[in-house]
């Protein structure tokens, strides 16, 4: 039967290879999602097989749970940091 060959088993799984373009969507979404995070100036590019996270944030809680969401959905090694946090300090 067809769709019993696409069942993930040892040899062969549906998150294998799936590409850079579907983890950048992934983590775009997941940003998108996060509560009491202003992720609207931050934006990702892809350099080869790196995620590029580019922008400002307002604390820094903002960007830890930023770059800890990138690196939980491509890996730690494959995400590299051009935000820098900028307060508000009056």
């Amino acid at each position: 039967m067809f769709l019993s060959t696409l069942q993930p088993s040892a040899t062969f799984s549906f998150a294998q290879d799936h590409g850079i373009s579907m983890e950048k969507t992934a983590i775009e979404t997941e940003l998108s999602y996060l509560v009491d995070v202003d992720a609207s100036n931050v934006s990702l590019d892809v350099t080869g097989d790196y995620i590029v996270l580019e922008g400002a944030v307002k604390t820094t809680g903002e960007y830890a749970r930023i770059l800890r969401v990138a690196r939980e959905i491509v890996g730690y090694n494959r995400v590299l940091s051009r935000v820098l946090v900028v307060s508000d300090a009056a």
